[in-house]
């Protein structure tokens, strides 16, 4: 099986919610290129970046695109960092999300966070 690379991008919205976008790639050199245009498009746009990360996953998303107003994101994702790995877990709906959240909090990074992107 051939190994692949997910580049997860955090970004925080003039609310305070954090958004997450997700790009698949088939190497990490692929992966490290496409963190640093999407990085330059978000601070660009005086978007704050969080997190953002290339990791070797299994996982694949739907391709991205911008939602065209807040009510169209419905995809929600509990997702945790430390200095090896990251977790991604699919919740139901925001408050759920939150409520995982604030459970971890004795982790340094635990985010909520929405998407317009789902699981494949």
């Amino acid at each position: 099986m051939k190994t692949l690379f997910l580049l997860i991008t955090l970004t925080q919205n003039g609310a305070g919610d954090i958004n997450a976008s997700f790009v698949n790639t088939q190497t990490l050199q692929q992966c490290q290129q496409k963190s640093l245009m999407v990085e330059g498009v978000f601070k660009g746009s005086d978007i704050p970046v969080i997190e953002s990360r290339c990791i070797e996953s299994d996982l694949q998303f739907s391709e991205f695109g911008h939602a065209s107003n807040a009510s169209k994101i419905r995809n929600y994702f509990l997702i945790s960092f430390d200095e090896k790995k990251l977790d991604i877990t699919a919740i139901s709906d925001w408050r759920s999300c939150m409520e995982q959240q604030k459970k971890n909090v004795k982790q340094d990074k635990v985010y909520c966070s929405s998407s317009v992107q789902s699981i494949r």
